[in-house]
Order: structure tokens, then sequence, then C-alpha cells
């Protein structure tokens, strides 16, 4: 049977309030029928006290005023038979004797004229007494008047007092049973509703809306209504959530493309402006190379000329250490120029691992000198293609930086691994490290950051790199300090 929200409500307050109604007229009624007895029983206790206390006082009274009068009457025929002498009462016949006859007739009489004078103080004492209760009676009329008008007063109040607090229940209950009811028939219903509108709201239209087995119409229809239109959203978002989520993939595997294009420009832009600058750098110091070369070929022959000639020891130390100058500057002219004309050079495949073994080797005498350990990672045994002699002075450039880098005792880490088509060396020390902002100048000619170094070693190193065709860089090492890393293409991969 459907039932109306609106008509459930109103029957269920009418029903309500009839109920609750005759339940209070009932209770006030009865409150008021015992408030009224109570206040008869009073009044008549009340009454029944006074009454009381009006006779206890009168007796009391009478017998004061009884006891007052026998006494007087008392007091006053002893005086009188006190003060009446009695010569008077001598029989006549024996004046020695006292007539008690006379005395008594006299002692009557005097009674009798006590009596009429008792009386008429009786009378009165009477008249004052009617005058006095009738007063006191008055008085308690009026005291009697006014408390009841004080309590019929206070009944009234009481009784309004007590009607404005069932009244008061009756509209707390009224409003409770209301409340209940809006909360399970109304805001309950409301709320799942709502929870389901912010769910197809937020995009979740998978999720049925709970329909309603009972409650009032209108919120089962609304129920209904809400489910169906989840239903046809779902089936019109289908379609669209496919292409959507179609054309988002297409999108984001064009941004993918585009965006590792972008970086493989960038890097090659950043590889030909530090290409072209090498170069630059290469020509600039290819010349000064060629120029120191001829000088230097001058100062050898001199030398070699002077230590023919000259017999004094001193003199030939001297010379022996000018000429071992003089080579060295001969080998780093050398190395200056094979950056600037690299000329054409055989590439054969060269395993990294056995480069590394001689490197090792030849600076086997500083690393034991300086307790100086190597840890050594093979990863598996890479083979690249290129100069093996080149290769051999890149690396032990590498570690000759890294032994000057660290303190004595320390340890360096020395790793080879393939890396997709290239092989790579890495060499790792636990120094200072490169700052970030000199790292872009550490390749650059000339640039040291030792007392003694000559700044060519990683720029020579940068070239033959470049040459076949790798790359090198620098980072920062696990352990603390620089690591610099060198990858070559793998030979296979170059053939």
């Amino acid at each position: 049977m459907k039932r109306s929200l609106v008509t459930l409500t109103l029957l269920l307050v009418v029903g309500v309030v009839v109920l609750l109604g005759v339940l209070v007229v009932t209770w006030i009624a009865a409150e008021d029928q015992r408030a009224s007895r109570a206040d008869a029983q009073a009044q008549q206790d009340e009454a029944e006290q006074q009454v009381r206390r009006l006779t206890e006082e009168l007796l009391a009274l009478s017998q004061e005023i009884a006891v007052g009068l026998s006494d007087g009457h008392t007091k006053r025929l002893r005086a009188w038979l006190e003060q009446e002498p009695l010569a008077l009462y001598r029989r006549a016949d024996d004046p020695a004797r006292i007539d008690v006859e006379a005395i008594m007739d006299a002692f009557v009489s005097e009674v009798r004229k006590r009596g009429r004078d008792e009386s008429e103080r009786i009378a009165i004492l009477r008249g004052r007494m009617e005058r006095h209760i009738q007063a006191r009676i008055d008085v308690a009329a009026a005291e009697r008047h006014t408390e009841a008008a004080a309590q019929a007063e206070q009944a009234a109040a009481d009784r309004a007092r007590a009607l404005t607090i069932r009244l008061g229940l009756l509209l707390l209950g009224m409003a409770l049973i209301l409340g209940v009811t809006l909360l399970v028939l109304v805001v309950r219903p409301v709320q799942r509703l709502r929870g389901a509108v912010t769910r197809i709201a937020g995009g979740d239209l998978a999720t049925p809306v709970p329909q309603q087995a009972g409650g009032a119409e209108e919120l089962r229809a609304l129920a209904h209504d809400v489910e169906r239109m989840r239903d046809q959203m779902r089936s019109a978002t289908a379609g669209l959530e496919d292409e959507v989520a179609r054309k988002t993939a297409d999108l984001e595997s064009t941004l993918a493309e585009r965006t590792k294009a972008l970086e493989e420009l960038e890097a090659t832009r950043d590889r030909l402006v530090q290409a072209a600058k090498m170069a630059g750098l290469g020509t600039l110091a290819g010349g000064v190379a060629h120029e120191f070369n001829n000088l230097l070929g001058g100062i050898l022959g001199c030398i070699e000329g002077a230590r023919a000639d000259s017999t004094d020891p001193s003199v030939l130390e001297d010379l022996d250490v000018a000429h071992k100058t003089a080579r060295r500057a001969a080998v780093l002219v050398q190395a200056l120029l094979d950056v600037a004309r690299p000329g054409q050079r055989a590439l054969v495949p060269v395993a990294l691992e056995d480069v590394v073994a001689d490197v090792l080797r030849a600076a086997g005498p500083t690393l034991g000198q300086r307790r100086l350990a190597v840890d050594r990672q093979q990863a598996d045994a890479p083979v690249v293609l290129g100069d093996e002699g080149q290769i051999h002075q890149v690396v032990l450039n590498l570690v000759t930086n890294a032994m000057h880098a660290v303190d004595d005792g320390e340890t360096l880490v020395i790793a080879t691994r393939r890396d997709g088509g290239q092989g790579v060396i890495e060499v790792r020390d636990g120094g200072p490290g490169v700052p970030p902002e000199e790292r872009d100048r550490v390749f650059e000619p000339f640039f040291t950051g030792r007392e003694d170094g000559t700044g060519l070693g990683l720029f020579v190193s940068y070239g033959i790199v470049e040459r076949h065709g790798g790359s090198i860089r620098v980072s920062d090492a696990p352990e603390g300090g620089a690591c610099f890393t060198v990858a070559i293409p793998l030979a296979a991969a170059a053939e």
C-alpha cells in the first residue's frame, strides 16, 4: 500500500497530540480533584483545631471564673463571720450562751444577699465573656478567611505551575516523537540518498543507489529516480571513458616521445656546445703546445750539450733535474698535441678488466706506500672498441685523481659493468668531492683543485672519451666523495 510522507506525518502528529492531550487532561483533572480534596480536608482540620482551641480557652476561662467566684464568695462569707460581733446573738435567757439559730438565720440571710450580689456579678461577667468570645470568634473568622484566601491563591499558583510543567512535558514529548519520526522516516533516508549523490558527483557510477523497502512514497520514488539517473550516466559515459582513456594514452605517449626527443636534443646541444668549446680550447692548446714543443726541443738540446761538456757532479745533478722536468713538459705538450690533432688510430676490442688491472699494477707502488685499498666491483666483462693506450691513460688519470683526493689508509672503488650498449667504468673515492658549481669546469684545460696539478688530466681524458664516441661525467659518490663515470660503446654495438 502506498503511503505519502505528508499523510504519514499528519497521522502521526494527530495521533500523538490526541493521545498526549487525553493523558494530560486526565492527569490535570485527577490532580485538581486530589488538590481540592486536600484543600478541603486541610481547611476542615484547621477549623476543627480553631474550634478546639476556642473551646479549650472557654473551658479554662469558665473554670477560672467559677473558681474565682467560689473563692470570692467563700472569702467574703468568712470575712463576714469574722467581722460579725457575736454579742448580738446572745440568748436572752442565758446571755452567757450564743443563739446558734439566730446566727444561722443571719448567715442564711447574708448568703442570700451575697447570692443576689454574686448573680449580678455573674451576669456582668457573662456579658463580658460573651463580648470577649464574640470578639475572639470574629478575629478567628477573619484570620481563617485570610488564610483561606492565601491558601486558595497558593493552590491556584501551584495548579498553574503544574499545568505549565505538564504542557511543557507535552510539548517536549511531541518534539521528541516528531524528531525521532523525522530522523527515521526522512533524515536517514535523505542522508543515504545524499551519500549516493555525492558518490555519483565524485565519479563513482558503479555503486548502486540503496533502495528503501518501506517508508514514504516520495523518498522511495526519489531513490528510484537517482538510481535510474546513475544507470543512464554510466551508460552515457562508458564509451566516453574509453575514448578519453585512449586519447589520454595517445597524448601521454606523444608527450613521452616529445619529452625524450627534447631531452636528447638538449643533451646533443650540450655536447655540441661542450665539443665546440673543447675544440676551441684544443686548437688554442695545440698552438701553444707547438710553440712550447719548439722551445722545449731547444732546451733539451742545450741540456744534452751541457751534460756532455760538464764533469762537475753537482752541475750534472742539476742538469738531470732540468732534463727530467723538460721531458715531463714535453710529455704534457705531446698530450696537448694529441688533443688538438688526434689523428687516425686503429680501434680494436679492448677488455676494460684488463685495462683496470694494468692501471692498478702501474699505481701499485703508490697505493702500497699510502696504504690505500681498492674495492674492485666486476659485474661482468665488458669489451669496448677503442685505443687501449688512450683508454689506459683515461683510467690512470681518474685513479691518480682519486688517490690525491683521499687520505692515507682509505679505500677506492673501481667498478666495471655493462649498461645497454656501453661499457662503463666508475672510479669513486671518499674525498671532499666536486662542488656542483665546478662540475662543468673540471674538464677544461688548466683547471685544477690541487696546488701541484696541471689541469690537463681530465681535459685530455675528456678529449679521448669524446673521440671514442663515449661520455664522461662527475657526480656524488655514495661514499661521500666524487664519482667519475666513463661510458664507451661496446665492441659489438660499435660494429
